[in-house]
């Protein structure tokens, strides 16, 4: 006869009540029973070691967090980069003593001073704040001779001219090889420091323009410089002078400069307003790239304004221009009629200014819906708390040239160029980041 245990289990009666047939059932029930116990035990330790595994994670997470910030520090903000490739150009100080006496004694014996090259510098270097008004644009190779002064950078893979090389002129170079001639070069260690080779020729530039001058002073000489048409003598100067048809002050009081004085002052002076854009304007920066990229995400325009002598090649002929619309835009100076251009909801515009602040710009893409981050020494009132509207702020001063000369009415060497063209590259880079996360 058969008896039902459980379930569909059925057993013969006589062997129900043997001793061998309980422990098999006992077997079969605890065996199961015990190893989910070990299982569920397992389970929990390793919960337990997963729990801590997580913690674990995260600090480390947090670690390289910290780390990964320290490196973009270091190597990805262009700010940082700009202020490595200034500290570079330190140490060719030394180098630019023999050239700049050597051009200098041109210079007192009536040669004559141009720039070539590449445009956007030598619009930087002619008509500027801080810098030489003798200091003309070459435009006539053939104008030129022995005795006069070049200063030349070669554009990306553009030879210096031969006429150049035929005209018996001194001639320094900024950027290129210029081991290919006799002819003085100066590095822009754009290579080294990860940034643009054009912005990067702009300090090379402004040092030796320093080292020149000082080397004029131990001549006798005082070379008549720009101020700034912005400020309130800069246009009655232009005019005292005659654009630099005067060359030189009869009498001044400016003492003998001794080498390395006036550029390593230069240098010091921008690195400290680089490294204070870093320290004040980060978030404004940063934001500024992100409204970009969201721009960029849901299809609608980037515009990226600019004025002064570097600009706006650095942007329209540069990576920045392949994803940002350029133009100029001289907001602040009424003969300069602004560009055509209609805004809509949720475009991107970047204005790297000068001095005054963006107002056409933000009247006219505010109202429109566009976000608005705008680099100036001065500030819209109207605008500070108006959320989708950044003002970065440069940190050089209305005078724009930076360089103080004992016994001399205006300052040297203008920051403007290196300073903005660092902030519209870092915009750019941040825009960048977000847009290759996406």
């Amino acid at each position: 006869m058969r008896r039902k245990l459980f379930g569909r289990v059925y057993v013969w009666e006589q062997y129900v009540e043997s001793p061998l047939f309980i422990v098999i059932i006992l077997a079969i029930i605890l065996v199961p029973a015990l190893a989910g116990v070990r299982h569920a035990a397992q389970r929990a330790q390793e919960r337990v070691h997963q729990g801590a595994t997580k913690q674990d994670l995260h600090k480390r997470e947090v670690i390289e967090g910290i780390s990964s910030m320290a490196t973009r520090n270091e190597s990805g903000s262009y700010l940082l980069r700009v202020v490595r490739a200034l500290e570079l150009c330190r140490g060719d100080i030394p180098a630019m003593q023999s050239a700049a006496e050597k051009a200098a004694k041109r210079l007192a014996g009536g040669g004559r001073f141009f720039a070539g090259g590449q445009p956007s510098l030598v619009s930087e270097l002619c008509g500027r704040a801080g810098g030489f008004m003798m200091l003309k644009s070459l435009t006539d190779l053939t104008d030129v001779r022995s005795g006069d002064v070049v200063l030349y950078t070669p554009e990306p893979g553009v030879a210096a001219p031969g006429p150049l090389h035929d005209s018996g002129a001194y001639v320094v170079v900024f950027g290129g090889n210029g081991a290919q001639t006799a002819w003085p070069c100066f590095a822009n260690h754009a290579a080294e420091t990860y940034i643009s080779p054009t912005l990067a020729n702009v300090i090379p530039a402004w040092l030796f323009t320093g080292e020149l001058v000082a080397a004029l002073t131990r001549l006798g000489k005082m070379p008549v410089m720009f101020e700034s048409i912005g400020a309130y003598g800069g246009n009655a100067r232009i005019a005292q002078y005659k654009n630099g048809a005067i060359a030189w002050h009869e009498s001044h009081t400016v003492p003998r400069m001794a080498h390395g004085v006036i550029g390593n002052r230069f240098l010091d002076i921008v690195k400290g307003m680089l490294n204070r854009v870093e320290a004040e304007e980060r978030a404004d920066i940063d934001q500024a790239g992100a409204w970009a990229a969201e721009a960029y995400a849901h299809g609608k325009h980037l515009y990226v304004f600019s004025m002064g002598h570097l600009f706006p090649d650095e942007v329209g002929k540069t990576d920045i221009g392949k994803y940002f619309h350029s133009d100029v835009w001289n907001t602040g100076f009424r003969t300069s009629p602004p560009p055509p251009v209609t805004f809509a909801p949720g475009d991107a515009v970047v204005h790297i200014g000068y001095q005054h602040p963006a107002s056409e710009i933000l009247r006219i893409a505010r109202p429109a819906g566009a976000r608005v981050a705008y680099v100036t020494v001065m500030r819209d009132r109207d605008y500070v708390n108006d959320p989708e509207v950044v003002w970065i702020d440069p940190m050089w001063p209305w005078a724009d040239a930076v360089v103080p000369l004992d016994g001399y009415d205006v300052p040297l060497l203008a920051a403007s160029g290196i300073v903005n063209g660092a902030i519209a590259w870092d915009i750019y880079r941040v825009t960048m980041e977000h847009i290759k996360a996406e």
